[in-house]
């Protein structure tokens, strides 16, 4: 921890006299503190391995570009985005103080600002240079059907740690069919031209990232920032992601008030969900097996697995293109 103090010094110029962790949702690759200076400023300090370097320059674009709720970075003492300690991209940005979204829920109002939010976002185009360097597809999509494989044969084995990986292992096999037709999914979609115009997308939009503060709502953590169809954020908004999305059409009708009318393409949707989902089924049992919390993330893949998840619609032919 000395040796995290003494980096942001030297890399920022910010003396921190407090610093404590947080933790949120299931990114094992970036560790994440609140931490305040003797003066009273409040930064949040994100260590990452994951995601891509793109993710700074995208949220200093939107600032720049006057869209509130992004939360900027901070730059170092040589006017970049980023430093780089042990590896790994050290980012430093104002703490915003309020409360997450997921936990409190969101205001029909609420719903509405979000809405206007994301379509802000999207209906910025990035220069060139940064277009170029924005990935077109989450690149964690491309690990998936590998650690999903992985985890299949370690449950078949038959030789669990213990009662709760039993468990685990009893609920990823009587699933084992639908995983692997969501895996069928994902490889079937990806080889195809899905079309559409790409757009900034967060690709991670559900109220975990969304910070409700009195003025304004925050939309954080964009480490997995992607030019892709609006399908790609907007399917979260559709039904399928339990408490961190709509849970009601008249949420989902008021997100849509302020996003503004946009015709969904079924194809690009049922490929992004199935690639969520897959993701989500991966890494909660990934986190299962090796997490500090595994009854929690049990259940969570359990749900990931339920008849209203984001799986289940994306396996349902005739599940609504979301035409609003």
């Amino acid at each position: 921890m000395t040796d995290f103090v003494r980096w942001v010094a030297d890399d920022f110029d910010v003396e921190l006299a407090d610093l404590k962790p947080v933790h949120h949702g299931a990114d094992v690759a970036a560790e994440v503190w609140q931490v305040s200076t003797a003066t009273g400023e409040q930064y949040a300090v994100k260590w990452s391995g994951g995601g891509t370097d793109v993710a700074p320059k995208v949220t200093a674009f939107l600032v720049d570009s006057g869209v509130q709720g992004i939360p900027g970075p901070v730059r170092t003492r040589t006017g970049e985005l980023w430093s780089v300690r042990d590896g790994k991209r050290l980012s430093l940005a104002p703490w915003i103080t309020g409360d997450r979204a997921a936990d409190t829920g969101l205001t029909t109002d609420q719903w509405t600002s979000y809405g206007a939010l994301l379509a802000e976002v999207h209906a910025i185009e990035p220069p060139a240079a940064l277009a170029a360097a924005m990935p077109r597809l989450n690149p964690i999509n491309a690990q998936m059907p590998a650690l999903t494989k992985s985890l299949g044969e370690r449950f078949s084995a038959g030789e669990p740690q213990d009662a709760l990986e039993a468990e685990l292992a009893a609920t990823w096999l009587q699933n084992q069919r639908t995983i692997a037709r969501v895996v069928e999914l994902t490889q079937e979609f990806a080889r195809r031209e899905l079309g559409g115009t790409p757009v900034i997308c967060h690709a991670d939009p559900h109220l975990g990232n969304v910070l409700v503060a009195p003025e304004q709502l925050h939309l954080i953590d964009w480490d997995d920032v992607v030019l892709a169809p609006v399908e790609q954020d907007l399917l979260f908004m559709l039904g399928g992601m339990r408490s961190v999305g709509p849970t009601t059409q008249a949420e989902e009708d008021a997100f849509f008030k302020g996003y503004g009318p946009v015709t969904l393409d079924h194809t690009r949707l049922t490929y992004y969900r199935a690639a969520r989902a897959l993701e989500d089924i991966a890494l909660w049992a990934q986190q299962a097996v090796t997490g500090p919390d595994r009854e929690t993330c049990l259940h969570i893949l359990r749900g990931n697995l339920g008849p209203d998840s984001l799986t289940a619609r994306a396996l349902r032919p005739s599940e609504s293109s979301g035409v609003t």
